[in-house]
């Protein structure tokens, strides 16, 4: 009987150790979304049940963050939607029958952006490919920014170590130039060529 007891002791003393040792996860509730990150995953959810469906599409341009903050903080590590190549990477697609309105998001997150460590590279990879799939309307938004704007999307679109591999930022130089849009090509291939001088990492 006392052995009885003695074993007993011990295993409730290893539960005890072992629950102790979890993560907090392991055992507590899930923390809910906020509204924002609800709104978007719903969205997201009725995007992919109802594909190419027109008003779905809007609803989730619509539930999308607007700003560089407000994306940073759903898609930002640690954060609700931290990653999000699922959300971002859906964008230029969506452009097909959302043309304006998707360059509009876009750019407006872009002449904001940084390349941080706990920020999506996602968002730097979709205006690359829109810009090279819709230059004149892509040129068109930009062209409405302020000089200091402009700049610091182009710088942040720039800011990549492998430029040989990126082929939707040479893509849209070549579109610039043959819309005559001279300037702005220019500007891509003077923050590329300064970006090419810095260190790697």
């Amino acid at each position: 009987m006392r052995e009885h007891g003695l074993n007993m002791r011990m295993t409730i003393t290893v539960a005890l150790f072992v629950l102790a040792t979890l993560p907090p996860i392991a055992y507590a509730q899930e923390k809910p979304l906020s509204r924002e990150a609800r709104e978007l995953s719903d969205a997201l959810t009725e995007m992919k049940s109802h594909p190419g469906d027109a008003a779905a599409e809007e609803r989730y341009l619509k539930a999308f963050p607007r700003t560089y903050k407000d994306f940073l903080r759903l898609f930002g590590c640690p954060g609700e939607l931290c990653d999000g190549h699922d959300f971002i990477l859906r964008l230029p697609a969506l452009a097909q029958r959302h043309e304006r309105e998707v360059g509009n998001l876009l750019v407006e997150l872009s002449k904001d952006a940084e390349k941080e460590a706990d920020a999506p590279t996602y968002l730097q990879q979709a205006p690359a490919i829109y810009a090279s799939h819709y230059t004149k309307t892509f040129a068109t938004l930009v062209n409405q920014l302020t000089r200091k704007q402009r700049m610091s999307l182009v710088d942040f679109l720039a800011d990549v170590e492998n430029h040989s591999a990126y082929k939707d930022y040479q893509e849209t130089i070549d579109h610039l130039k043959s819309l005559g849009q001279n300037r702005l090509a220019n500007e891509f291939e003077v923050a590329r060529k300064k970006r090419s001088q810095q260190p790697h990492g």
